[in-house]
């Protein structure tokens, strides 16, 4: 942190009180909660938009307007390489958001923005993994990808394949997934209920599935096999003694962590030939003998799985009465807990210079 960054108890008191907010949501015990080192870069992020409306002679954080953030991207992109400029857009525009859901203004000036980072400014969190792709290889996995990964899960067979196709149908995030409860599954309308607590932007949603899907369900609830890994009895499971109501639960009967599902996807990919080790991150250990950072970003992980789901619904999912991949990107963003449609469009849209040409010609005003 330059030393030019002002301490959190200078900056301006919307600032502080997010900051606080951020403090009361870490626990580093808790892998529902946010931990120390995200809390702290965001507290950096914050206290660099505190300097930079400084410098740019912005009193107050409710004086920043369109051409204000516009001029913020391009600062971003300038002072910033990598994912960086990136990760400080988001993260000030969560601070807008929070700004937003207290009610202390209409709109997030960050917004108008935030689908076309990438193409002004060029901020996208693909930049690393882009450069290592093949150009026979793409980011996002597809279907014939998720089934043989299904046939390479370890032992513990229908958990794990239930895992992946949990996540290949319902874009679920891998910490969603891991929070999920049998009594947030409506089985019969195959319907799920992302609680708002276990959301990342802490917004309720309900997603579907497919049947396969509960094809798997039947076999792991009903058929006991999460009874077994939980080491109860069918009698104690219907009097309401479980140890607790999670949906995936490991061999010691605990609930199955976000961590561990990453480690099923990128297993089960290895398994099928599919996977690779990458480029190593910031926290990659060092190689004794060559002392450079050992590779450990993996090719294909579960967000590629939910990635996969994302690009399946806006470009090849069928079409119905005339509607076109473009005239979906509302319900897509909701299904997959996008706090902006931008968000969905900027990622997965294609270049398609006759997007929504079907929707309009069948449902354009007469």
């Amino acid at each position: 942190m330059p030393p030019r960054y002002k301490g959190v108890e200078e900056c301006r008191p919307e600032v502080q009180d997010y900051i606080e907010e951020l403090d009361v949501g870490t626990d580093d015990d808790d892998e529902d909660m946010r931990d120390s080192v995200s809390t702290r870069r965001y507290k950096q992020d914050l206290r660099w938009f505190d300097h930079w409306m400084d410098d740019n002679n912005i009193e107050s954080v409710y004086d920043v307007e369109v051409k204000h953030t516009n001029r913020l991207g391009r600062d971003l992109s300038n002072q910033f390489n990598g994912t960086t400029s990136l990760y400080r857009w988001d993260r000030i525009h969560a601070f807008y958001e929070y700004l937003v859901a207290i009610e202390d203004i209409d709109t997030n000036p960050l917004t108008r923005w935030n689908g076309r980072k990438d193409e002004k400014w060029g901020m996208t969190k693909r930049t690393q993994q882009s450069k290592e792709l093949g150009e026979d290889e793409a980011y996002a996995v597809m279907l014939k990808d998720v089934r043989v990964m299904e046939e390479n899960v370890g032992r513990n067979r229908i958990r794990d394949q239930a895992c992946i196709r949990a996540l290949w149908q319902t874009g679920m995030r891998r910490g969603e997934l891991s929070g999920l409860l049998t009594t947030d599954i409506d089985r019969d309308a195959r319907e799920i209920h992302i609680r708002a607590e276990n959301a990342k932007n802490d917004e309720e949603r309900y997603v579907a599935y497919q049947d396969s899907l509960e094809v798997l369900l039947e076999r792991w609830i009903d058929g006991g096999l999460r009874r077994e890994m939980l080491g109860i009895t069918k009698k104690e499971q219907e009097e309401g003694k479980e140890p607790h109501k999670h949906l995936l639960v490991g061999e010691r009967g605990a609930p199955l962590s976000a961590e561990r599902i990453n480690e099923i996807v990128i297993d089960a990919a290895d398994r099928a030939g599919l996977n690779r080790k990458m480029y190593a991150d910031a926290n990659a250990p060092v190689d004794p003998e060559t002392e450079e950072p050992k590779k450990n970003r993996w090719k294909i992980t579960a967000h590629n799985v939910r990635h996969g789901y994302g690009n399946y619904m806006i470009n090849i999912a069928p079409k119905q009465d005339g509607e076109d991949g473009q005239a979906r990107l509302w319900e897509v963003s909701k299904q997959m807990g996008h706090s902006d449609p931008s968000i969905t469009d900027d990622i997965y849209s294609e270049d398609d210079p006759r997007a929504g040409i079907g929707y309009a010609r069948n449902y354009g005003p007469e």
